[in-house]
């Protein structure tokens, strides 16, 4: 992967030692954070949109669905990763199919989490260099 990733870490509780951000740093990720859909849909909307969001499931404004709307919307292409609590395969099929790229279940090792992060910066950056290609001069053009 090329250039600087960045990430949106949507969580209703910040806390800065918290595993999946710090196995992000550990891999270079830029991070960013939200605690709810409000703030999450401003950083969707930023001039340096985030490659990939990491949403929990509920928010007191929203949940994992409406952070994938609002992604799904973005002016640049982002790849959301639904973080659940617990494994829960039906959960998983809803999420896939309403759009999420991935569904993970904490802890991640090292590894594991290193392939979703890859597969879905990979993802998002092919996916933005297709939208220059047809918008050239967009602001997407720049991130």
């Amino acid at each position: 992967m090329k250039g600087i990733i960045r990430a949106l870490l949507v969580q209703a509780r910040y806390d800065p030692l918290d595993p999946l951000r710090m196995a992000l740093e550990e891999q270079s990720i830029e991070i960013h954070t939200a605690r709810n859909c409000a703030e999450a849909s401003l950083a969707l909307w930023a001039d340096r949109p985030p490659h990939i969001v990491f949403t929990e499931v509920k928010f007191v404004d929203g949940n994992w669905a409406d952070v994938l709307s609002v992604a799904e919307k973005a002016h640049a292409p982002v790849n959301v990763i639904v973080v659940a609590p617990l494994v829960d395969i039906n959960f998983y099929v809803q999420a896939i199919e309403c759009g999420a790229f991935d569904f993970i279940v904490p802890p991640l090792s090292d590894p594991e989490l290193l392939h979703v992060v890859r597969n879905a910066a990979e993802n998002a950056l092919t996916r933005r260099q297709k939208h220059d290609a047809v918008f050239p001069g967009s602001l997407l053009a720049a991130s």
